[in-house]
């Protein structure tokens, strides 16, 4: 297995609210879009992260897939309930709040979950996304209000419906995919999607080593606009 990954602040932004981490020895993925007033989203993403990786040094024996499931799902909440926490009694970091995308790999199987509208794509023949945006847009894309090209243009596009932190408790989706030899996994927050087409990064991860595609995401992100943080992580199933 192969990983890159990358972070940039982008074209506008002051500071990076974004965090990531990666943990190959133990196949564990996590990455995060943190909102709020100053500083309140960089610390909400960090500690989407960091808990969520503590959690996950709990498995001190050889995990099968529903240890790996429950843990996702344990991580999630217990990373949503201190962000919250912390939200509630602290004004400095009143109404933070972040996105989650996490995998872990497994014997060749993909345990994933998300919260808002970070994604994971899979990509083999084609570019698929893997999981579902919990956005305003996408939910008026679902009941047919809206075209997917007008969700691009829309004033309420950045609208999350679910993210950790803004309340007590979240709702944790849990799947699972059997990964082929030579299939990609993308991690990446909107920064990335919002700048570069799904077309354009199926055309640079598939055409690109994995070194020079990292480096050429974050250029053409940058060269779009670059009006949001811009990170991703990129993992080769080799």
């Amino acid at each position: 297995m192969k990983v890159v990954s990358a972070t940039n602040v982008g074209n506008y932004r002051k500071n990076n609210e974004d965090n990531y981490y990666v943990d190959p020895s133990n196949n564990l993925f996590v990455l995060a879009d943190g909102m709020g007033g100053h500083l309140a989203g960089e610390t909400a993403s960090a500690m989407a992260t960091e808990i969520i990786a503590e959690n996950f040094k709990k498995l001190t024996k050889k995990p099968n897939i529903q240890d790996i499931m429950d843990m996702t799902n344990e991580s999630i909440k217990n990373a949503n309930l201190e962000i919250f926490t912390k939200s509630s009694n602290d004004d400095e970091y009143r109404g933070m709040g972040t996105t989650v995308v996490m995998g872990y790999i497994l014997d060749n199987t993909f345990v994933y979950s998300s919260v808002g509208d970070s994604r994971i794509y899979l990509i083999n023949d084609e570019i698929s996304q893997l999981t579902n945006d919990d956005s305003f847009v996408n939910y008026l894309m679902e009941i047919g209000e809206i075209t997917e090209e007008e969700a691009k243009v829309h004033p309420k596009k950045n609208v999350l419906t679910k993210a950790l932190g803004t309340s007590g408790d979240v709702e944790v989706i849990i799947n699972n995919l059997k990964l082929k030899d030579k299939d990609i996994l993308l991690l990446c927050s909107d920064g990335l999607t919002n700048m570069v087409s799904d077309k354009e990064i199926y055309d640079i991860v598939k055409n690109n080593s994995p070194e020079i595609a990292r480096d050429k995401l974050i250029e053409l992100a940058l060269n779009n606009g670059g009006i949001d943080n811009i990170t991703f992580i990129l993992i080769y199933n080799e």
